[in-house]
């Protein structure tokens, strides 16, 4: 047939006006009539091409209507064309027996009636469109079905059909690569066989217990499944799997799909990169360590020399009442310096092996504020540094709090922001209420901090970039950190990044029902 949508219908007749005749009648836009003046004519056309149905004159010379009717259907390509007599001599059985008896569906006799003639050649035109549908359809399923299989051979992943019994309806060629099974020895059997066969004193899987067994249900969709499949040699390997149902056309469930991938080079490269990771951090973790021991050393070691120094200086005998004051006040500061180190190591000792504790009793945490601020004043003055503080009266509400170790917390975040702040900056402490909580918030306007270090500023062993130019061990926030978690609290670190300044924030419960003695009326 022509690429075109006009169905084509062979007139056969040696007279020309018959021809014409007819054509005239079954004359159509989705018609393409094709006419032929003999026999010989009439096969030529049908070696080109296909026909809805013949119509054939039965008297005509060289071959008549019944030799031609012979050849067409010896013909492969024509054996089943509709052919139609058209006669104008004998009605007579013989002759009308001939014609049926050589293939003919039908017998009209001229003169005939031109609405019957079209009704009958368009009943075999409209079956010829429907056998030409019906051969598209099958087409395009051949070429989905090709298709589908060309896909399901490329796929790496194993793919298989399981019906209601769990038995196999389908394996593509990755999944036979993997179990080490022809895809034809996979069908019919059952999927639990397969994937976890019998091994003598190996136990592979439990039939009652079978993730994948348990798919035959084929009314679920089910995803990142894991499992363990064996080839047919024995071997081991593990998998990801998924599931997904099949239906026919009245939407019952008829089984499932399963889609599975080996992962033995992913979970390997896993561990890899698990076993990679804990020896970076362990590195990490050395480094750390090794740069506290030398901090360490440092830091005892500066205010002990300063200690020494002195002591060596006043033994000489050579000093007067300035030198001695002066003395005096240095060695007193150091040793402050050193116990303040060795508390510090000691707080860190007591947390790591989990005897650090604290004493919580319903405390005015104004008080505890307060106390921290007159402490940290004179620091401040010292560095030029302006330390406001806006307290909240209406969160005079008791918290529960061990009042010297919050001290120590708070002191601790003002001792920090004062130190790394410049001359003639800021520091602020809000405290304030907020719902069931109080919230003390520390801002500075200091150097502040790189914003990929801020996950890591409450760990221990761990300071910014430019620790090598501030002193301290770099425990305090570790240690505040921990002294918060204990109050049932929170503590965080905001910061723009370098020279963006700070902010710490300490929160805290309040104890229900309770207020501060100190305001009775409030």
């Amino acid at each position: 047939m022509e690429t075109t949508d006009k169905v084509n219908v062979l007139l056969v007749d040696d007279e020309p006006r018959n021809l014409l005749a007819v054509e005239s009648i079954l004359a159509s836009d989705d018609l393409e009539i094709v006419k032929a003046e003999s026999g010989r004519q009439a096969l030529r056309h049908l070696l080109d091409r296909e026909f809805a149905v013949v119509l054939l004159d039965v008297q005509m010379p060289d071959l008549d209507g019944f030799e031609t009717a012979g050849l067409i259907r010896e013909r492969q390509r024509s054996r089943h064309t509709p052919i139609i007599f058209l006669t104008a001599i004998s009605r007579g059985d013989m002759h009308v027996f001939r014609g049926y008896e050589l293939g003919a569906v039908d017998y009209i006799f001229k003169p005939f009636q031109p609405e019957i003639l079209r009704s009958k050649v368009n009943v075999f035109v409209q079956l010829f469109r429907n056998r030409e549908e019906l051969r598209r359809q099958a087409q395009e399923l051949a070429r989905l079905s090709r298709q589908n299989e060309l896909i399901l051979d490329a796929v790496v992943e194993g793919v298989v059909g399981i019906d209601l019994g769990g038995r196999v309806t389908f394996a593509n060629p990755a999944a036979a690569r993997m179990l080490q099974f022809g895809a034809v020895q996979m069908t019919g059997r059952d999927i639990h066989s397969i994937v976890h066969p019998r091994f003598p004193g190996v136990l592979t899987c439990s039939n009652g217990t079978c993730s994948v067994r348990s798919l035959t249900g084929g009314s679920f969709w089910l995803t990142d499944l894991e499992s363990t499949f064996f080839r047919a040699d024995g071997r081991s390997f593990p998998v990801e799997f998924c599931a997904s149902p099949m239906y026919d056309d009245e939407m019952r469930a008829i089984g499932s799909v399963v889609t599975f991938r080996d992962v033995s080079e992913k979970r390997a490269a896993a561990a890899a990169a698990a076993a990679e990771r804990r020896y970076r951090e362990a590195e990490a973790e050395n480094r750390a360590k090794d740069h506290f021991l030398a901090t360490l050393s440092h830091e005892l070691r500066t205010p002990m020399t300063s200690i020494l120094g002195w002591v060596q200086f006043l033994r000489s005998g050579h000093f007067d009442e300035e030198d001695l004051k002066e003395a005096l006040t240095t060695i007193e500061a150091s040793a402050r310096l050193q116990s303040h180190l060795i508390d510090d190591m000691l707080d860190v000792s007591r947390i790591v092996l989990g005897k650090f504790q604290v004493d919580l009793e319903p405390t005015s945490l104004t008080e505890i504020v307060e106390a921290a601020l007159t402490t940290a004043r004179p620091a401040a003055a010292e560095r030029g540094v302006n330390l406001n503080a806006w307290i909240d009266r209406s969160a005079e509400d008791l918290v529960r709090a061990d009042a010297n170790r919050m001290q120590q917390v708070i002191g601790n975040i003002l001792s920090n922001a004062i130190k790394f702040t410049p001359s003639g900056k800021n520091v602020e402490l809000r405290l304030e209420k907020s719902d069931s909580h109080l919230r003390i918030r520390v801002t500075d306007e200091g150097e502040g901090i790189d914003r990929a270090f801020l996950p890591y500023v409450f760990d221990r062993l761990r300071q910014g970039e430019n620790a090598t130019k501030r002193t301290g061990l770099g425990l305090g926030l570790a240690i505040a950190r921990h002294i918060v978690e204990l109050h049932n609290g929170q503590i965080t670190a905001e910061s723009e990044g370098p020279g963006q300044g700070s902010t710490f924030t300490v929160t805290l419960p309040l104890v229900d029902g309770v207020r501060s003695p100190m305001f009775p009326g409030s």
